[in-house]
């Protein structure tokens, strides 16, 4: 079996994406002369990712990565990562490549899935567990009685965990903290509440934000700070008030790692659209001998969440599962039967490879020129 074609689409919606404009993505599709085809899809730039893979092939050090996987074995996954790394090393070796890498990567291992008939997980060791527990993630609401609204109905529907973030918290300690108070108040004291601080705060207002958010009891906060801020990560992880979630905008293993190794996080997120499920097991398996659990980050559409459930079954360390519950016309579209939990529990597809299928008509619809 060989790659006979890999196909990249960038992919643009109509209406809001909460805070983020019109919906958008990009989708890989690599078939095979077998006529076995599997999907990736990266949430990044997808322009970008698009160029990476379909940029011209100079030598094998400056080449876009479609070239040096024409013709390969696509069932040999780790030899392609090799490639593709050295295909994309004179010109980049990290951020939009490796979330171009990671969509191809994902590809295959749904096809690698398909072609033995099996799940991916048991590709990857076997499911070490029968179910996971989902949160459910939203923006806030744009105001504090819409936030409340949501909550609840996040709750209604059978979630025990829920997360919400970003805009408006910052700058306003009262209004940060009247955000939180509604939230708790609206799922009630059983339930887990997350909140996403979305880069908005410095070291020292974080730690004023822990403190009046303690009596909240959250499950963790996330990304309170800049990425690369690794000294003021580990001051929070330390600090005990809370446990501290970061690491989904990195693509990167160096990075991922670091954040293990310096103690910058308690709950570590990996993105399998920016990481790659190759890659991603690597990380797990290194922040599970460190005691760290990983969880999923999945905020783009049906083939990410997929392949992140069985990440998430087949890893050693994890805690709570992310579900997107954003409105969202691509997602919503793209993969009629992606994985949906019932009463906030995701149980596993004995399907092979990630177990989902992908509407073409809605692909098309979606796709647009260059």
């Amino acid at each position: 079996m060989r790659i006979a074609e890999i196909d990249t689409f960038m992919l643009r919606g109509h209406g809001k994406q909460g805070a983020y404009g019109a919906p958008y993505g990009v989708v890989v599709r690599v078939t095979t002369d077998t006529g076995i085809v599997g999907y990736g899809e990266s949430d990044s730039m997808p322009n970008v990712v698009k160029a990476i893979i379909e940029a011209p092939f100079l030598h094998e050090m400056m080449s876009g990565l479609k070239w040096v996987l024409l013709d390969q074995n696509p069932l040999e996954i780790d030899d392609l990562w090799t490639r593709m790394a050295r295909a994309t090393l004179n010109y980049s070796r990290d951020g939009a490549s490796l979330a171009a890498m990671a969509a191809i990567d994902l590809a295959l291992w749904d096809i690698k899935g398909k072609a033995l008939q099996l799940p991916v997980y048991e590709l990857l060791g076997g499911a070490r567990r029968r179910e996971v527990r989902c949160y459910a993630t939203h923006p806030l609401g744009t105001t504090l009685a819409e936030t409340h609204r949501l909550a609840r109905s996040l709750c209604d529907a059978g979630f025990s965990a829920v997360k919400f973030g970003w805009h408006p918290l910052g700058p306003n300690s009262q209004r940060d903290d009247a955000i939180v108070r509604t939230l708790r108040d609206a799922i009630g004291p059983e339930r887990d509440l997350l909140i996403d601080g979305g880069l908005a705060w410095d070291v020292e207002t974080t730690r004023t934000r822990l403190k009046h958010f303690e009596r909240y009891r959250l499950f963790w906060l996330e990304e309170p700070l800049a990425p690369y801020d690794f000294q003021g990560y580990a001051a929070l992880a330390a600090s005990g008030i809370t446990p501290i979630a970061a690491g989904e905008l990195a693509s990167s293993t160096l990075e991922l790692t670091r954040l293990v190794e310096e103690k910058c996080v308690n709950v570590l997120q990996v993105d399998v659209s920016r990481v790659g499920l190759t890659q991603a097991m690597k990380v797990a398996a290194f922040a599970a001998s460190r005691r760290i659990p990983c969880v999923n980050h999945s905020y783009n559409y049906g083939i990410n969440l997929a392949a992140s459930l069985h990440f998430a079954l087949a890893i050693e360390l994890t805690s709570l599962f992310e579900v997107p519950m954003t409105p969202n016309e691509i997602r919503n579209a793209l993969v009629p039967n992606a994985p949906a939990p019932h009463r906030g529990i995701l149980t596993p597809s004995q399907e092979p490879g990630f177990g989902i299928k992908i509407d073409e008509a809605a692909l098309d619809r979606f796709t647009i020129a260059n």
